[in-house]
């Protein structure tokens, strides 16, 4: 999807040629940031992994009152949007929503959105951009749903012994065989499971928390705001270290 004007020129220099993305934890306050007309915008990472050319993950920051607008093109990434803090009104298919904290977006290539801050503060949202080593397929994407706005507060959420989980989607899209999102709730002191690895890369994105990452042989400290990059076949879990529970997405694909 083509920017507007007023941030094109930034995120040009975003998606230039990939490297692979190196497995460890990228931290939001350290991202570093560039100004736009309607805020700011973060680089998180940008690389490539096994069935993506290009994966991207920037931070958008909208002041008070901004729109960020991206106009159709099939030829564009596939994008995916992270609430972090809000509110912000979508418009997406014609149809506009007002959604908070946690709500997510799956933008396909050829669809229109716009996000504006209608709060009192500063929004913040994670844009998630991917292409795929194979060609895209739009009419796989159209097949398995349009793009679509997925409020939190409709998120349905299970208990488990050691927090809960809410299971948002689990679909093909036009640059994935598989897009699969849920949103873990780890209580103080337990860990998300033995460490253990996966064919294919994995995204962790912390929305509240403390949190140890175990990625290979480190341990790193993600807190809220950061997003883990696993790689393929790296061993990795997650132990929630702080005194209320964590929440994150979980983030996997083919």
């Amino acid at each position: 999807m083509k920017l507007t004007a007023c941030v094109i020129g930034l995120f040009a220099c975003f998606f230039v040629s990939a490297q692979e993305l190196v497995p460890g934890v990228y931290y939001w306050d350290k991202s570093p940031a560039t100004k736009t007309k309607t805020g700011s915008a973060k680089k998180i990472f940008s690389g490539s992994g096994i069935p993506l050319s290009q994966h991207t993950m920037n931070g958008i920051i909208l002041s008070k009152g901004k729109t960020i607008k991206y106009e159709p093109s099939a030829t564009d990434n596939e994008l995916f949007f992270i609430v972090k803090t809000g509110p912000v009104s979508v418009t997406l298919l014609d149809k506009k929503y007002a959604i908070d904290r946690g709500s997510v977006i799956l933008l396909l290539p050829g669809d229109k959105l716009s996000i504006e801050n209608i709060g009192d503060k500063d929004a913040e949202l994670y844009e998630m951009g991917s292409r795929s080593v194979a060609a895209p397929d739009p009419e796989r994407g159209k097949m398995a749903g349009l793009s679509f706005v997925m409020n939190w507060n409709d998120m349905v959420f299970k208990p488990t012994d050691k927090g809960g989980v809410r299971q948002l989607f689990d679909r093909k899209t036009t640059m994935l065989g598989r897009f699969d999102l849920h949103v873990t709730q780890l209580n103080e002191g337990f860990n998300s499971h033995p460490p253990h690895t996966h064919k294919l890369e994995e995204i962790i994105l912390m929305l509240d928390g403390n949190a140890e990452m175990t990625v290979g042989e480190d341990h790193q400290k993600a807190n809220a705001g950061d997003v883990v990059w696993m790689g393929s076949m790296v061993s990795h879990n997650l132990t929630n270290v702080g005194k209320t529970p964590c929440l994150y997405f979980a983030i996997q694909w083919n």
